[in-house]
């Protein structure tokens, strides 16, 4: 055989044994993690929630009903044991977490603050009736020619066109404010990013020994995040106050381990509170 012809044999010999062994790695390092179980949950209800008013980065707290809410939520959860648990850092987020740990008998679990998991930013918006002035305001912005008609037409991506308009009429500063521009209105694709980055570094965080990980977010910040993820099942829709999305996390991915926004765990503790 000739020289050249032995060099190509051997390279592609040991090329191949390279690989063999790179895939072997990567198969031992794929078996080494192991689920992540993320109870991501939307807080209890808030002042500004029963005001309908909206609320973005604005700090209302829980309502008596909301700060029950978190218990029942926690009731429900009795018997799942965390590993850890974040929130953002508004009262209302933190608050319900700390409620659904306190009765869930996982009191032991220190709270960990993430500013990512905040809900969306709508800036000098925020405070505003949300039904009354502002969805009808960022409708007519688009050119629809109702809040009905905005929702019907643009669909699962409704809250997503939502928060761009307050973007783009707060760039425009619309309401004629002395809003700094770091407080101002985020765009979609911000949300997303943020929360995409607090979730993906907590589930990294444990899933050498996997578990359960109690995350308190917002409504539409969490719907930001299911929006970036192509689930079929996302569809959109308003996330209820104490509603749990339960997602597993495994080889870089996040997959739904469950329905979007289910009420069984504070339905379950309520029922156990009114016994």
């Amino acid at each position: 055989m000739k020289k050249w012809m032995k060099a190509v044999v051997s390279f592609i010999s040991v090329f191949t044994l390279f690989l063999v062994g790179t895939n072997e790695v990567s198969a031992k390092s794929s078996k080494a993690n192991k689920p992540v179980v993320i109870y991501l949950t939307r807080h209890g209800e808030t002042t500004a929630n029963v005001m309908h008013l909206a609320q973005g980065w604005s700090d209302y707290t829980l309502t008596d009903n909301g700060v029950k809410g978190a218990q029942y939520l926690g009731m429900g959860l009795k018997g799942t044991k965390f590993k850890a648990a974040y929130s953002g850092d508004l009262t209302r987020q933190e608050k319900t977490a700390q409620g659904a740990l306190d009765y869930s008998g996982n009191k032991k679990i220190k709270l960990q603050i993430d500013w990512r998991l905040r809900e969306c930013n709508y800036g000098s918006y925020e405070g505003r009736p949300d039904i009354a002035k502002n969805v009808p305001e960022i409708a007519a912005y688009y050119g629809y020619s109702s809040t009905e008609d905005f929702q019907a037409k643009t669909g699962k991506l409704f809250q997503n066109k939502m928060q761009d308009g307050y973007y783009a009429l707060d760039q425009a500063n619309k309401l004629n404010t002395t809003l700094p521009q770091q407080y101002r209105a985020e765009q979609s694709t911000a949300v997303q990013k943020r929360m995409t980055e607090a979730l993906t570094a907590i589930a990294k965080k444990y899933q050498k020994k996997g578990g359960n990980v109690l995350v308190v977010s917002s409504g539409m910040s969490i719907n930001m995040f299911l929006s970036a993820q192509d689930y079929p099942e996302y569809q959109g829709v308003g996330i209820a106050n104490d509603a749990v999305t339960k997602l597993t996390y495994k080889n870089g991915k996040f997959k739904l381990a469950g329905p979007i926004g289910d009420l069984k765990y504070f339905n379950a503790g309520k029922e156990i509170a009114d016994k």
